[in-house]
């Protein structure tokens, strides 16, 4: 197996704010009229941009305290179109449900853009039912991706089954059912992420429930100023999670985060791979389960991941990876089409960087495996483990790609070339200082 480097830890820390729940905080925020305090946002590039973009629509942002804000929206009627294109750096989340609210606000024209990686990313999964729904949005770019081009206009009732899960499609229109106000009755296979569908109900509306994975939802819809409290990321901890399962002995308390139930893939997978999180102090904060976890010192092995684990856990797949690299029997993930549709292919890239570490790995169109690692003399592995060589880590622009091999250097203490860790900043700012304090 592959040498683990830390012997112990015993700290106790806290992530940034969760991003999904901090994207959101903004669009509600906008959405009502009035004053509305968002405590624990992410400030992060990704939100952080989003923020900006509503604050050329209207929206009247001030910072209070550390991750506290006060905003100010003069409500969805009032908003107004921007004079310069709305840019959300490299934040897939922000610009697809920006898009949902922007479509169905008939005072607005706006011009959607984002960064080289933006731009890369599908849209057409938003556009066709966005312009079933009566909407008029086109991506301008090559094969219709950004900049998407926006004229408000009021949308029509619309019943629409999602051939994907996910959690971006289904709150972009979502978003958009509530700025024009019209009715939503909405279809998935596998259930996906619900935190709009959990803010929406902390905003005082409902949702008829027909199936688990079908809801109607229906004018008049309330929006009022609130109070959000956002928790720490399950995506961020996930990293110090791995981190605490691979230590030698000891453990790693990660207080204060989401536990929604469509994001705890990672605990769900982990734990059938033989890690041991503990959950402490368990409450519901704004309509999320929260608590804190501890992962404390496991040897790991090979799991199947059911394909229903996938949606609640996509975002987590490269940590897992790295955790699936100490298992005992290898590691599989199959079913993670979607994962090819992230900042970066997900699946090509840590496909290739776990080729240039010397692991042999199959790539399917849906995910990939490998064998155990065994650090024997005849391991073709242990020539590129063993031999001082520095591998050359290509992160693709994703945050999530680098932020995991620095969690793998930082286990084993192999020289890793990351080729660039800037993208962090996007989700997760300071995280190589607090992971430096970890190892401490």
């Amino acid at each position: 197996m592959i040498p683990r480097k830390i012997k112990s830890s015993g700290h106790s820390i806290e992530v940034p704010g969760d991003k999904s729940l901090s994207h959101r905080a903004v669009l509600f925020s906008a959405l009502a009229k009035g004053k509305s305090r968002v405590v624990g946002f992410l400030e992060a590039e990704d939100p952080m941009n989003t923020m900006h973009a509503f604050s050329e629509l209207g929206l009247k942002v001030e910072k209070i305290g550390q991750a506290e804000y006060v905003f100010t929206s003069p409500g969805k009627s009032g908003l107004i179109s921007p004079t310069k294109d709305l840019d959300f750096g490299n934040a897939g989340t922000g610009i697809r449900l920006s898009a949902g609210l922007l479509c169905g606000l008939p005072q607005i024209n706006a011009t959607l853009t984002g960064d080289d990686s933006l731009k890369k990313r599908p849209m057409a999964r938003i556009l066709d039912p966005l312009n079933s729904m009566g909407a008029s949005i086109q991506g301008i770019g090559e094969k219709k991706t950004a900049p998407l081009l926006i004229h408000g206009k009021q949308l029509h009732s619309f019943a629409y089954k999602s051939p994907i899960a996910s959690a971006q499609v289904k709150s972009c229109l979502m978003l958009a059912a509530m700025s024009s106000e019209v009715s939503l009755d909405y279809e998935e296979e596998i259930l996906s992420r619900d935190h709009t569908e959990n803010v929406f109900r902390f905003m005082g509306n409902q949702l008829q429930y027909k199936t688990p994975t079908r809801f109607l939802m229906e004018p008049p819809y309330k929006f009022e100023g609130a109070d959000f409290k956002i928790p720490g990321d399950i995506s961020s901890a996930a990293f110090f999670l791995v981190l605490g399962l691979l230590l030698k002995q000891g453990s790693i308390l990660v207080k204060n985060v989401g536990l929604n139930p469509s994001r705890t893939g990672i605990l769900k997978a982990l734990a059938a791979m033989g890690g041991e999180i503990r959950i402490h102090n368990q409450r519901i904060e704004c309509g999320e389960i929260v608590g804190d976890l501890e992962a404390v010192s496991s040897e790991l092995s090979y799991a199947e991941i059911p394909p229903d684990w996938i949606p609640a856990l996509i975002d987590e797949i490269p940590i897992l990876t790295i955790a699936g690299l100490f298992a005992k029997g290898g590691f599989r993930i199959r079913n993670a089409e979607e994962l090819r549709a992230k900042e970066s292919d997900r699946i090509a890239s840590m496909v290739e960087n776990l080729r240039s570490l010397g692991v042999e790995v199959w790539e399917y169109h849906d995910g990939y495996e490998f064998g155990e690692i065994q650090m024997t003399a005849k391991s073709s592995s242990l020539n590129s483990w063993l031999s001082g060589r520095s591998p050359r880590i290509l992160t693709k622009m994703d945050h999530r790609i680098a932020m995991s091999f620095l969690v793998l250097q930082a286990v084993t203490g192999l020289a890793l070339r990351i080729d660039n860790t800037s993208w962090i900043d996007t989700s997760f700012p300071g995280f190589q200082s607090l992971l430096e304090s970890v190892l401490q």
